[in-house]
C-alpha cells in the first residue's frame, strides 16, 4: 500500500475552499483524471469514474467522517481502485487556505503497480491539487458554480 501526502495553498478563505471541495461532482470540470462523480448514493456514498494508467476505473466511495470546514475522510472500498484518504483545511490567513491531502492506495494490477513505482500516482495527486487550486482561485466564489 502506498501513502501519498501533498498540500497546496489556495488564495481563498477557508469556508470557500471547503465548500468547493465538498462539491466533488464538479471535479470532472477541472481535474483531468476524474471522468464523472455521482453523489446521489445513500449514506454519503458516491460513484466515481476515473482514468488511470490501467485505463478507465469505476468505484464507490463512502464518506467516513466530516468535520464541517475542517476535514473530510473517505474509503474507496474493496473494488478495483482500493484507496482511502482524508483532506484537511487549514487557514494560513484570512485569504489563504492550506489544503492537505493524505491518500492510501493499493495498486491492483501490473499497470497500477508500475504507475505507483514510477511516481505517476503522486504526480497525478499533485496535478489534481493544482487543478483544484486554479479552479477555486479563478472562480468568483460558491455562487458562481
Amino acid at each position: 500500500m502506498g501513502r501519498i501526502e501533498e498540500s497546496v495553498e489556495v488564495a481563498a478563505p477557508l469556508g470557500e475552499v471547503y465548500q468547493q471541495w465538498v462539491r466533488c461532482e464538479d471535479f470532472p470540470r477541472f481535474m483531468r483524471g476524474v471522468v464523472s462523480v455521482d453523489v446521489s448514493g445513500p449514506g454519503g456514498s458516491s460513484s466515481w469514474v476515473i482514468e488511470t494508467a490501467g485505463g478507465r476505473r469505476y468505484f464507490e466511495a463512502v464518506t467516513t467522517e466530516v468535520v464541517e470546514g475542517e476535514r473530510v475522510a473517505w474509503d474507496g472500498g474493496g473494488g478495483p481502485v482500493r484507496h482511502s484518504g482524508v483532506v484537511t483545511f487549514h487557514p494560513v490567513d484570512d485569504r489563504t487556505t492550506r489544503v492537505m491531502l493524505q491518500l492510501e492506495t493499493e495498486p491492483q494490477g501490473f499497470w497500477e503497480h508500475l504507475a505507483e513505482a514510477l511516481g505517476f500516482v503522486d504526480r497525478r495527486v499533485i496535478d489534481d491539487l493544482s487543478d483544484f487550486k486554479r479552479h477555486v482561485e479563478q472562480d468568483d466564489g460558491p455562487a458562481a458554480a
